[in-house]
């Protein structure tokens, strides 16, 4: 009985980091997997391959995975607006755009990290370290982006083609220089 709930158990972790859509998300997951075949070959009478398993699949390989997508796959994005959100649910609900940003990222094999602030975009961006900030007012939406990277040309492409509609103003950001737009 025990050996068919991990089995089950195995197979639903499996599908599940199949079919997510971020990637850190997957290495979790994957992680998981790994713990519960460990448990598998201890019930199969294989301790020293669970315990491999334990160390090697589910901490070392999760661990070095997060590692290098925190490296080179995220990409960190500092949200703030006008109204001083007091849900972040309610603002990603309200906010097509940020869910289409985030889609976009997806599907550039990019790990999209927003971080809801309430701090004035001029703090964000003289502290903090960003891949884009974005300042929503009522009327328009403020993205600044690093100059170097060169996903701002895509996204900028991106942002013409599908929210042309909008008013977004785009400001290549350059880390120590007066960034006025």
């Amino acid at each position: 009985m025990t050996e068919n709930i991990f089995l089950i158990a195995l197979v639903i972790m499996a599908i599940i980091a199949l079919n997510t859509k971020k990637l850190r998300r997957a290495v979790v997951y994957l992680g998981v997997f790994s713990l519960i075949s460990s448990f598998v070959y201890l019930l199969y009478g294989a301790p020293d391959v669970a315990i491999a398993e334990a160390i090697i699949g589910s901490t070392i390989t999760t661990v070095l995975y997060l590692v290098a997508l925190r490296k080179y796959k995220v990409f960190s994005i500092y949200y703030t607006n006008d109204s001083h959100f007091q849900d972040i649910r309610l603002v990603k609900s309200k906010s097509p755009f940020l869910y289409n940003l985030e889609t976009f990222l997806i599907k550039r094999e990019m790990e999209p990290q927003i971080v809801y602030s309430r701090e004035p975009i001029e703090t964000i961006l003289a502290q903090e370290k960003f891949d884009l900030a974005i300042h929503h007012t009522d009327d328009d939406i403020w993205i600044y982006g690093c100059a170097e990277d060169y996903q701002i040309d895509a996204l900028e492409d991106y942002l013409l083609s599908n929210h042309g509609d909008l008013n977004i103003h785009l400001t290549r950001y350059e880390e120590g220089a007066d960034n006025e737009s």
